[in-house]
């Protein structure tokens, strides 16, 4: 019979690379506007992060892609391939459970990465913000770049959206 504090620390031992497959989530209602943010296993910046200002019943995701639309600076400013100055209109695809939607975003260059930051705003009523909120699951893609994130848990998931509404 295997006693409890080694149990323990075996079971330990299996579930904790699990969590750190599955990365994180993290609500901040410290900030304005409030803040829910995915980070990816191993990552350092988030995967995604949903912004909202209070009562506005507007979401904002912001996350990052591999394109980088902006080739060169000119004066400060970011050009595409066709000398368009930043931010770049796109094409941003959420989905969520069964629903899911295609509206217009920007890009910029990411700062951070090599890539681009696409930015997207939909209402807090829309069918895949209310998939959202049920599930934790969504998954978000622009400029040939996809952000499936691990299901957020969702009672933070409701408290982000509740501060919106």
């Amino acid at each position: 019979m295997m006693r409890p504090a080694l149990l323990t620390t075996l079971l330990l031992s299996i579930t904790a690379p699990v969590a750190a497959q599955e990365g994180a989530w993290t609500y901040r209602a410290d900030l304005e506007p409030v803040e829910l943010s995915y980070v990816a296993p191993g990552g350092s910046a988030a995967a995604v992060t949903f912004t909202c200002e209070k009562d506005s019943r507007q979401l904002v995701a912001r996350f990052p892609v591999e394109q980088r639309l902006g080739v060169e600076a000119v004066d400060g400013r970011w050009l595409d391939n066709v000398g368009r100055a930043a931010p770049w209109p796109v094409s941003v695809t959420l989905a969520s459970a069964d629903s899911r939607t295609t509206i217009p975003g920007v890009a910029d260059i990411d700062p951070q990465g090599g890539g681009s930051m696409v930015s997207v705003e939909f209402a807090d009523r829309a069918p895949v913000a209310e998939a959202f909120r049920q599930t934790g699951v969504i998954s978000l893609a622009a400029v040939g770049g996809v952000v499936t994130p691990s299901p957020a848990p969702r009672r933070s998931v409701q408290t982000f959206l509740r501060y919106c509404r």
